[in-house]
């Protein structure tokens, strides 16, 4: 199994117009207005909170797992504010799988698309060979990214129970 750290993780990523980087203590508000949107939610597994001190622990978390150099995990940044997320879902061998959500008022900006592809290009230069990505069937729109991002459908499915409901999970990937 490959661990990141190994292969030369970048603190930040930087294309055009975002910033891949460790999540900043003053960016809390604002990741956590984007982790309560029911609109990101729909489509992107996240808890709910009961109180300020669970927000504050998995605003924590976030934050701590973009600082560990053995995963590949950044909060994405447009002009120096947070506007979403991008992990590593798993990572065996060398595929990696990734997962992301962008705030819900930035959607149609084209941002979820450049920041997978800095992303995947980030991750074949670290020499990882395969890149994979899956959303929920009823969220086409991230399908999209993946194509627009140079990816391609594969056979690979998954359902998947998020909030009592079934979800059939759509596969795409990209090898160099």
């Amino acid at each position: 199994m490959y661990n990141v750290c190994m292969l030369n993780r970048k603190d930040e990523l930087i294309s055009e117009r975002l910033t891949l980087k460790p999540i900043k203590e003053d960016s809390k508000k604002e990741l956590l207005e984007i982790v309560k949107d029911p609109l990101v939610k729909k489509s992107y597994m996240l808890p709910d909170f009961s109180n300020e001190k669970e927000e504050e622990n998995f605003f924590q978390k976030l934050r701590n797992f973009t600082l560990d150099k053995s995963k590949f995990v950044y909060g994405i940044y447009s002009k120096n504010k947070i506007i979403g997320f991008i992990n590593q879902v798993c990572l065996e061998n060398d595929v990696i799988e990734l997962g992301y959500f962008i705030a819900s008022k930035e959607w149609n900006k084209g941002y979820a698309t450049e920041a997978l592809k800095t992303a995947i290009n980030e991750l074949f230069r670290m020499g990882i060979k395969t890149v994979q990505a899956g959303h929920f069937e009823s969220n086409p729109a991230s399908g999209r990214v993946m194509q627009k991002a140079g990816m391609h459908k594969i056979e690979k499915t998954e359902v998947i129970v998020y909030r009592n409901e079934e979800h059939q999970c759509v596969f795409y990937e990209i090898s160099r």
